[in-house]
């Protein structure tokens, strides 16, 4: 059994070499703030194209992998884009060297629970649209992938709307999320 103590880098390098992949410093520069930065409100801004999404569902793979009981809530702009991060973050599971056994033979679309998640309520991992119900999730992360976009903000009253519809996350957040 390997030690659940590989650092983000590694992991995501493991992934990379798996997947032939030529990784730039930038996605190394990604890897390392993902990991050591303690700011529990945090923003990736970086430039289309520069694989944010993929780097971010290694990433929650490799906090399912550092901890199975570990909640996560993806918000994006629609139910459609949330389900992409699932996605990608299920395929590292089942794919990565050291995430065997980690998946069900068959983790749900659009949440799914690791083996040994002691929860059986929330997921280990849950996405839905920004204008979907989340009531009564609790999540350890509440993820914001690209919520912005025309639709979601185009007025101010749907800016207003996004801005409430994203404060509801301080009560799913869990203390210490």
């Amino acid at each position: 059994m390997a030690s659940r103590e590989v650092s983000f880098l590694t992991f995501f390098m493991l992934w990379a070499r798996l997947q032939g992949w030529a990784v730039p410093h930038l996605h190394v520069r990604i890897c390392v703030w993902l990991e050591h930065c303690v700011d529990p409100e945090r923003v990736l801004m970086v430039f289309r194209g520069a694989a944010k999404s993929t780097i971010y569902a290694v990433f929650k793979a490799w906090k399912l992998y550092r901890s199975r009981t570990g909640r996560s809530l993806v918000w994006s702009a629609d139910n459609e884009t949330a389900g992409m991060l699932t996605a990608d973050t299920t395929n590292v599971l089942r794919n990565h060297p050291l995430c065997i056994g980690m998946l069900p033979n068959k983790p749900g679309a659009k949440r799914f629970w690791v083996l040994g998640s002691r929860d059986a309520r929330n997921a280990s991992m849950r996405a839905v649209g920004v204008n979907s119900n989340a009531t009564g999730a609790r999540a350890d992360d509440v993820d914001f992938d690209d919520i912005e976009v025309p639709g979601n903000i185009e007025t101010p009253e749907a800016r207003l709307k996004l801005r409430q519809r994203i404060s509801e996350s301080t009560h799913i957040a869990v203390p210490g999320a």
